[in-house]
């Protein structure tokens, strides 16, 4: 990793527990997960005291058996669009990146952010408003965001529309497979995944059923004068899809099994780089890595450990194992 200034070091530090909320960590836990150098814990001690003493107690500090735990203090976000806290605390900076391409649409954005956070107690909503504001001036050390033209921003800012006025937005959208459609969609979350943006949008056809629209195959949006009224428990099985990774390729109404796949050690940095889930944790055994998540078992699952090849094997669920075993022994019969 790069060398960090103390402030990009102490925000990376801020951010990880925030996206780690259900759990606690020691600073030894804190450097390794966040592949900080061993050399500089007397500096990672120094922020912790100066993290921990921020206004409004968001970091806490826990000693229990004399050893020292730091965990985040922030109520868990359900009613939040994103799945994370702090992703959507990440996300919601990020779109309003996009939204200054077109600048009319960064108020919509302000206030569909303040719609959100309406209902939650106001204790966390102030501590929303303080740190989308905190993570704001990071961005750019946090990452490059991928580009978007001013057209994709201008489709993006009709969305946010169509979702903060619960109306209809007709969409021209190109598919997979190159077909194009022109009718009206209903959209419920705007969702990043991979560096993506997507539309989670409801069926018309199918209550209940909810899919996604990739932003960049959208070539025209503009809003219908049709109202729609949102369903809490169609809005709660998207979130359960974002959650089990189940939205672009998987069912309706996702189970999660325990999946763990050994992977060649070299591997490291791009699965630290690019999980596949939230859930993703990676161990160390020497000889190779040993990566574990709680996920729906699915054909996205099955394609992302097949780009690996060889040096992925697939320990358990069965189910995953037999997944790709029978599209390999398609591949060996298409080419034999």
């Amino acid at each position: 990793m790069a060398e960090m200034t103390r402030g990009e070091r102490m925000v990376r530090i801020f951010a990880f527990l925030l996206a780690h909320y259900n759990n606690r960590y020691t600073v030894t836990e804190i450097m390794h997960n966040m592949s900080i150098p061993e050399e500089d814990l007397r500096s990672v001690q120094r922020d912790m005291v100066a993290i921990v003493d921020m206004p409004d107690n968001y970091i806490e500090r826990i000693t229990e058996f004399g050893k020292t735990y730091y965990q985040a203090n922030v109520p868990q976000a359900d009613k939040l669009v994103f799945p994370e806290f702090s992703d959507t605390l990440l996300h919601l900076v990020f779109l309003k990146r996009i939204a200054n391409i077109y600048p009319a649409s960064a108020s919509l954005v302000t206030d569909l952010t303040e719609k959100i956070g309406g209902s939650l107690p106001k204790k966390t909503q102030e501590t929303l408003s303080q740190l989308s504001s905190a993570l704001n001036s990071r961005i750019l050390f946090m990452g490059t965001a991928p580009g978007f033209s001013e057209e994709s921003a201008k489709i993006l800012y009709t969305i946010l529309r169509a979702i903060h006025e619960k109306r209809k937005v007709h969409l021209r959208y190109t598919d997979n497979w190159g077909n194009v459609t022109d009718k009206p969609r209903i959209p419920l979350m705007i969702v990043m995944h991979q560096g993506d943006i997507y539309i989670g949008c409801e069926s018309q056809s199918h209550a209940g059923a909810t899919y996604t629209l990739k932003l960049c195959r959208i070539d025209s949006a503009r809003l219908t004068k049709e109202m729609f009224v949102e369903d809490p428990k169609t809005l709660e099985a998207l979130r359960t899809r974002i959650r089990t990774g189940a939205l672009l390729l998987g069912d309706q109404n996702p189970k999660t099994e325990e999946v763990v796949i050994s992977f060649e050690r070299q591997i490291w940095n791009t699965l630290k780089e690019k999980p596949y889930h939230p859930s993703m944790e990676i161990m160390d055994m020497k000889d190779h890595l040993r990566v574990t998540m709680k996920v729906e078992v699915n054909d996205l699952l099955k394609q992302w450990v097949m780009f690996f090849g060889n040096i992925a094997h697939v320990e358990k669920p069965k189910s995953l194992q037999k997944m790709i075993l029978e599209t390999a022994k398609g591949l060996v019969s298409q080419y034999s």
